[in-house]
């Protein structure tokens, strides 16, 4: 039974997912610490706003597929989701003196985990849809993310 099965899965998620959306606030909390440009501030500003979207969708559809009704479905996502701004709290109030190694650690944790999950993610998809059309919309991404760094390099 299919709302069996996401009801198994929808408590380890969201707790995953609110471990995540910590580390995706405390990279926006110190990112004032790491040497860089307004643009890639911007840059991953804008991937995280972007990409909190269909993790949001995600999660709500897994929890109305486990049998939540719509209200508290997006309580759930609107708690986890909420837990990007604990992080960014944490990382802007109490890591500003972070010395370089563990801003350097933390950022590979973050970025690493997008990595992973976008490989995964991929990987998955073109298991279920062929490679020729996901490899071309994962292509079509990485141009976007570039033509938008372009784009705020420019505006600086």
């Amino acid at each position: 039974d299919a709302t069996r099965h996401f009801s198994e899965i929808a408590t380890a998620l969201i707790v995953a997912l609110a471990i995540h959306s910590t580390t995706d606030g405390l990279a926006l909390g110190i990112q004032g610490e790491t040497p860089g440009t307004g643009a890639t501030k911007w840059s991953l500003f804008s991937a995280l706003c972007i990409h909190k979207v269909p993790e949001g969708l995600a999660l709500g559809g897994l929890l109305i597929g486990a049998g939540l009704q719509q209200a508290a479905a997006v309580g759930w996502v609107a708690a986890v989701e909420a837990t990007t701004l604990l992080g960014g709290v944490i990382g802007y109030f109490f890591l500003t003196n972070i010395s370089m190694l563990w801003l350097g650690l933390i950022m590979a944790h973050v970025g690493g985990g997008f990595i992973y999950l976008a490989t995964h993610a991929v990987i998955g998809e073109m298991l279920k849809h062929g490679k020729k059309l996901v490899l071309t919309s994962f292509a079509l991404g990485i141009a976007l993310i570039a033509v938008l760094n372009v784009g705020l390099r420019l505006l600086r």
